[in-house]
């Protein structure tokens, strides 16, 4: 403890020298990413119930199953393939090859679809989906069999060392506690899941489900089909009140209310006609279905739950669906739902599958998207592209590549077509007087020399050259004429002698 002459001191010095430097001491760094203690090295647990999601979401609300069973069979219609080579030009692996054998059949229970289908429901219900890969005695390169884990069952074990990741997984088979679980490297799981901004482990950790921000309008929604239930069940006796102008004792009210539902409850004796004794009134104290708004809250829900998804209402016919749009936009409807949810979705799954399937060969794998009809654009726009670009001088081959058509092998696929009709013109809309072209010197004849054995190459290449110009002219011929056949069927006169051309344009 200081004493009064020690403080004393110290002022002096600072009344001469000012306030010393604060002393800096040197530390370790500390790592960018630093997780609690309590965190790491164990196995974390969830924010949301995920068995609440799956029994009062996917297995009561049909709006939930629906866009989810949606998108799980959209997801399974792309067929993921093996391919070695230049991913931008990939060549198929024969169907025997150890990479192309795990896309086929993941596992023996399950083919590619089911087993798709039902990583993209966890995906959407959970947030993520894992598989586990097996393994060949612990060895890496192509596992054996791949095994979709439940989400349910799953838990991140974060690094002790903070900033390196994650150390492992455990999974719980059902009946087991966590201390029984079953422990799991990263190498071997594959956790493909959704964006979480309030993941403690900075990304790390569990994914985001999408029935978390539609929760409450999911509740809504089993809440009205509830109350219909049990108002056509019980025929909604509270909806209004009995008065009588007299006294009435608890059993005499008990008759009554018992004699009234059994005659007019229930939804069979709507139609029925109530009577009432004298001094005795019917009060309706609740609101009807008209005034209840059904209508507005359903549609109110379908957006809610359906917005999250991704999933256009028409695709799946729900209500909302069905009054704003029609079947004629249907396929835009499907395009759209591929283009802005379902690429994005299975390229997710997409990046994981070519990280952790890879082989020694350099095999990789990716979707084949050639089996998904709202992906494929309709070929009478790319017809009409490609003949009004050979129209314009362009040649039937690079049209083609162009538009993006296949287009056969054949001759004069590299020749340039014009109408005979277009002219140059000058100022004014005058045609412009092109020049003659000036005579080409002729050459001095050259005496012929008699064929000698040194010379018959020569000869031999003279012919194979005339030849070659004699088919060019024939291929010459056959295209003027059918630009004259085009002339004839195109050309009419307009009563003055003149040749017009009946598309719009005069011939000159």
């Amino acid at each position: 403890m200081a004493t009064f002459t020690d403080r004393v001191k110290a002022a002096i010095e600072v009344f001469r020298g000012g306030y010393p430097a604060p002393v800096i001491r040197q530390t370790k760094a500390a790592p960018f990413m630093m997780w609690p203690e309590w965190r790491t090295a164990t196995a974390n647990w969830r924010m949301v119930d995920l068995q609440t999601y799956l029994e009062e979401g996917f297995a009561i609300n049909t709006l939930i199953y629906s866009a989810v069973m949606y998108k799980a069979r959209a997801a399974s219609t792309p067929q993921l393939r093996a391919y070695s080579g230049d991913p931008d030009a990939p060549e198929l692996l024969p169907p025997d090859h150890p990479l192309s054998k795990i896309v086929a059949r993941p596992n023996p229970s399950q083919s590619w679809r089911e087993f798709q289908m039902l990583r993209t429901v966890y995906f959407n219900l959970a947030g993520e989906s894992f598989v586990w890969l097996e393994r060949n005695g612990g060895e890496r390169g192509v596992p054996i069999a791949m095994y979709i884990l439940n989400p349910q069952r799953v838990y991140i074990i974060p690094d002790r060392k903070a900033g390196r990741g994650v150390v492992g997984y455990v999974y719980v088979p059902e009946g087991k506690s966590i201390s029984d679980g079953y422990p799991l490297v990263p190498q071997d799981v594959i956790h493909t899941k959704l964006p979480n901004p309030l993941d403690p482990l900075d990304g790390e950790g569990y994914g985001f489900s999408p029935l978390s921000p539609m929760a409450r309008s999911g509740d809504v929604d089993n809440m009205i089909t509830k109350f219909l239930q049990i108002f056509f069940e019980r025929g909604a006796v509270v909806t209004g009140l009995l008065k009588f102008e007299r006294n009435m004792n608890d059993e005499t009210i008990s008759q009554v209310k018992e004699r009234w539902k059994e005659i007019y409850g229930g939804f069979e004796n709507w139609a029925d006609v109530g009577v009432l004794d004298q001094g005795g009134e019917y009060q309706r104290i609740s609101m009807n279905f008209d005034e209840m708004g059904f209508d507005s809250l359903d549609e109110r829900n379908e957006s809610r739950i359906l917005g999250p998804f991704g999933v256009p209402p028409i695709l799946i016919g729900s209500r909302l669906g069905l009054l704003r749009s029609t079947y004629a936009n249907y396929q835009e409807a499907r395009s759209a739902f591929w283009e802005d949810t379902m690429l994005s979705e299975l390229g997710l799954f997409e990046d994981d599958y070519r990280y952790y399937l890879q082989s020694d060969d350099d095999g990789f794998v990716l979707f084949d998207y050639s089996d998904v009809p709202a992906l494929q654009k309709d070929i009478s726009p790319k017809v009409t592209a490609w003949a009004q670009l050979v129209d314009r001088g362009v040649t039937r081959a690079n049209a083609a590549q162009v538009v993006g058509i296949d287009l056969p092998e054949q001759e004069g696929n590299d020749i340039s077509f014009m109408p005979m009709n277009l002219v140059p013109m000058g100022e004014g809309g005058e045609p412009t007087t092109q020049p003659a072209p000036e005579a080409a010197p002729v050459p001095a004849p050259v005496p012929a020399s008699p064929p000698a054995e040194d010379n018959e190459g020569a000869i031999e290449a003279e012919e194979d050259e005339r030849d070659e110009t004699e088919k060019a002219l024939a291929i010459l011929a056959i295209e003027l004429k059918r630009a004259n056949d085009l002339l004839v069927q195109t050309a009419g006169t307009n009563g003055h002698g003149e040749l017009v051309d009946l598309r719009g344009g005069e011939w000159r």
